[in-house]
């Protein structure tokens, strides 16, 4: 079989030849994207966007860019022959987890919506263990752990109860997690175009349309956030496409913790969110995990991407 080529897992799912360097340079292109789209979404709620209004028109923005490409025979026939049931569930829990996270950001700090964000990497590595028979390695246990605790130090939880914009971020990593997991059992006939295609069309759906009941154009000085909203969404989702379908998921998920250092740092210069000695620890072991994850996964040999 050529390289780069699709392993069949019987005769209905497929991932990707495992290209884990590719995987792992796309998710820590994400590491950055996501917490500027956080950025994004703060600026637009001072400037009194709702959740549904931003939703709508990135979601608007994205079915812009992709529309030119069905212009092309080849990408019509993806689309015809994707399988419409897998990308239906993909696409609702997507969906779904970007509400939480839209939502939850207008109120919660950047920092603070992604370090609880970082239950995800540990829900997909358990559903991935338990689902889909991925193997980890003792090592790979401890740095997870490793990163987990740092991010609890950043979140500092306390008895007092969980509030609910807290506890929708609870749900949406929950649901990220799925829709991770989603990507990595999409069949082997649908291209990852076709992912994002469907991905953006039922975006249309739930925010677009809802959205024209509140129509509202931006001003001058909104329409930098609102591109920046769409367009690094787009990207978000090729790169979490590329990095889940490419790497193995347990590794790809300790290298995202590395976003929180993005998100302290662009909580501090854009919004003032200072950083305490407590974070400083946790940030420490975030990194720890993340760049010892990040050192095995440049010898590709010590990677492989089991076929599901």
């Amino acid at each position: 079989m050529e390289r780069g080529a699709l392993v069949l897992a019987g005769h209905s799912s497929a991932v990707l030849v495992s290209r884990p360097l590719i995987g792992f340079a796309a998710m820590l292109g994400n590491t950055i994207l996501i917490p500027t789209m956080a950025v994004a979404i703060k600026y637009l709620t001072v400037a009194g966007f709702t959740t549904i209004q931003m939703l709508g028109w990135r979601s608007a923005l994205v079915m812009a860019v992709l529309l030119p490409f069905l212009l092309k025979r080849q990408i019509r026939q993806e689309i015809m022959s994707a399988d419409l049931k897998a990308h239906l569930f993909h696409a609702t829990l997507s969906v779904a987890s970007m509400s939480c996270f839209y939502f939850a950001l207008r109120t919660l700090p950047i920092v603070t919506v992604t370090s609880i964000n970082f239950i995800t990497p540990t829900i997909a590595m358990l559903l991935a263990s338990l689902m889909y028979k991925e193997s980890i390695s003792i090592k790979g246990w401890l740095a997870l752990i490793a990163g987990f605790l740092g991010a609890l130090l950043v979140l500092k939880p306390d008895f007092n109860g969980i509030s609910p914009d807290m506890l929708v971020v609870l749900v949406g990593s929950f649901l990220a997690a799925c829709t991770n997991l989603a990507v990595r059992r999409m069949p082997a006939r649908s291209s990852n175009f076709a992912v994002i295609f469907y991905l953006t069309c039922s975006g249309v759906i739930f925010f677009s349309l809802p959205g024209m009941l509140d129509f509202r154009v931006p001003l001058r000085s909104e329409w930098f956030w609102i591109l920046m909203l769409g367009f690094v969404a787009l990207a978000v989702h090729v790169l979490i496409i590329l990095s889940y379908r490419l790497a193995s998921s347990m590794l790809i998920g300790v290298l995202d913790y590395l976003r929180i250092i993005w998100a302290l740092a662009f909580g501090y210069f854009f919004f003032s969110e200072e950083m305490s000695l407590i974070d400083g620890i946790g940030v420490a072991m975030i990194c720890v995990s993340g760049f010892y994850t990040f050192s095995e996964g440049r010898l590709a040999t010590q990677i492989i991407s089991r076929p599901l």
